[in-house]
């Protein structure tokens, strides 16, 4: 008998209005503050006509911790007080880490506007220990031909970052995250060291998970701290997001942009902000 690592707790992400975007929001959600060290998952999935789409986030600040972007569909472009202005598009990824302070703005990107379709990702908010919360912050555009990519039959898990199975992902993080697809009928055996969190974020699809449990669309999973494997087996063609670090065990205390350890480093982050001391995005 298979020795597996058990489901912790299961939720169906509830929908949120983020101005007029209705997106899902998986983490935080009522009695779930986070699962460390990741503390915000948003899906966005929107599909429209050339010209339709309107997908605009004007700039804002950030600080303490990493906002990643998990582009499945569609493309995005991003600026930032750093001076980067860069495009990604399916299957690519920009990581930023936000340390003591970015300014940053995204929309979808023009060409894609002009020919529509799909806009399709998430958004995942990933906490940084306090000891580097004031580092130098940096932006890394990840392209679909950097990410590691490990195939099996009707498979394809693109490690983003962190190091899985003796391959090391491009992003500078030693956190796992993988954007998977998973045709119909296909299996995949998940293994992470017992003190990580790990969790499971379905973009869309229907699997069983081990022997028993069942999982589909706008599903997160987080699993018990445990030696064992993870098994999937899918009953559609599925889309995940697969997550795995060392919990960090420090105070979290967020304010809108802004992830802490306290409320004075808020305050100063705020103070920061106002005095123009995260750059300027125009």
């Amino acid at each position: 008998m298979k020795n597996y690592r058990k489901v912790k707790r299961g939720l169906k992400a509830p929908e949120i209005q983020m101005g007029e975007i209705t997106l899902r929001q998986a983490i935080p959600v009522e009695g779930l503050e986070q699962i460390s060290p990741f503390i915000l998952l948003h899906h966005f999935d929107l599909t429209k006509g050339p010209g339709e789409h309107d997908f605009h986030v004007p700039p804002h600040p950030h600080r303490g911790f990493s906002p990643i972007t998990f582009m499945f569909e569609g493309s995005v472009q991003h600026t930032d007080s750093l001076g980067n202005d860069r495009v990604i598009g399916d299957n690519e990824v920009q990581w930023i880490n936000a340390a003591r302070g970015i300014i940053h703005a995204e929309k979808a990107d023009k060409e894609f506007v002009e020919k529509g379709g799909r806009f399709q990702g998430i958004q995942l908010w990933i906490n940084t220990p306090k000891a580097h919360k004031m580092d130098e912050p940096s932006y890394q555009p990840i392209t679909k031909n950097e990410i590691v990519l490990i195939e099996k039959e009707g498979v394809e898990f693109r490690l983003v970052s962190g190091t899985y199975e003796d391959k090391k992902g491009p992003a500078h993080s030693d956190v796992i995250t993988a954007m998977m697809r998973m045709k119909s009928s296909s299996t995949f055996s998940l293994n992470f060291p017992a003190t990580y969190n790990v969790a499971i974020y379905i973009l869309e699809g229907q699997m069983g998970i081990n022997d028993t449990g069942m999982a589909g669309t706008f599903d997160l999973l987080s699993f018990e701290n445990q030696e064992g494997e993870i098994f999937l087996r899918t009953l559609k063609d599925s889309k995940l997001l697969v997550m795995a670090g060392e919990p960090i065990n420090e105070p979290l205390v967020t304010y809108g942009p802004f992830v802490m350890t306290s409320q004075t480093e808020i305050m100063e982050a705020m103070r920061d902000y106002r005095e123009n001391k995260m750059g300027f995005l125009y």
